[in-house]
């Protein structure tokens, strides 16, 4: 596939999913983990990961969509970001996995909407976190790689316009490149 540099090949990325799964069994050692995915860009990590723990698991999935809505009170255009379906998190040990975190908002939302059904802990995994979009103070509680770029990483579930999830591997899309400018003619 033309355009795309490999960042993380399927070994790298089956060697960190196992260490992930290591470190989360650990900490949640005498536990049943209740794993909420993020369907869109989750579900390759998760089903990794999930095969991964030693610990019981329930996996729950929701779908996000943010929405452009107009603000009933100010009249302003604004964006909310809603979910499906709820999750029952009482008296849970929830961890909240997905593909990637950008800017983070979208994880916040989720996070604090999760707080407020009383789970015993709320955690977030992450395969990819790019850090350099980040909006919020949200950090990942468990990452697999991160990222100083913001460029756009396709693969390993994650997509571009719904194509290239399928890859099993990470892979940055290169930029076109820019044409050179022609130069101006000279009236004589």
């Amino acid at each position: 596939m033309t355009g795309l540099r490999v960042l993380y090949k399927p070994e790298a990325i089956a060697r960190r999913v196992r260490q992930l799964g290591r470190d989360i069994s650990r900490d949640y050692r005498g536990k049943t983990v209740d794993v909420v995915g993020v369907v869109e860009n989750g579900y390759v990590f998760l089903a990794d990961l999930v095969r991964s723990l030693t610990v019981p698991v329930r996996t729950h999935f929701i779908r996000t969509e943010t929405r452009d809505i107009v603000d009933p009170n100010t009249g302003k255009p604004r964006q909310e970001i809603f979910y499906t379906p709820e999750i029952d998190a009482a008296g849970k040990h929830i961890l909240l996995v997905d593909g990637i975190v950008h800017t983070g908002i979208t994880h916040d939302f989720l996070l604090r909407r999760l707080q407020l059904r009383n789970p015993k802990t709320v955690k977030v995994a992450v395969l990819l976190d790019k850090v350099a979009e980040r909006r919020t103070l949200l950090e990942p509680d468990y990452f697999g790689f991160q990222l100083a770029s913001n460029e756009m990483v396709i693969g390993y579930g994650l997509s571009r316009d719904g194509t290239d999830g399928n890859l099993p591997y990470l892979a940055k899309v290169a930029r076109p490149a820019r044409r050179a400018a022609k130069p101006k003619k000279r009236k004589r």
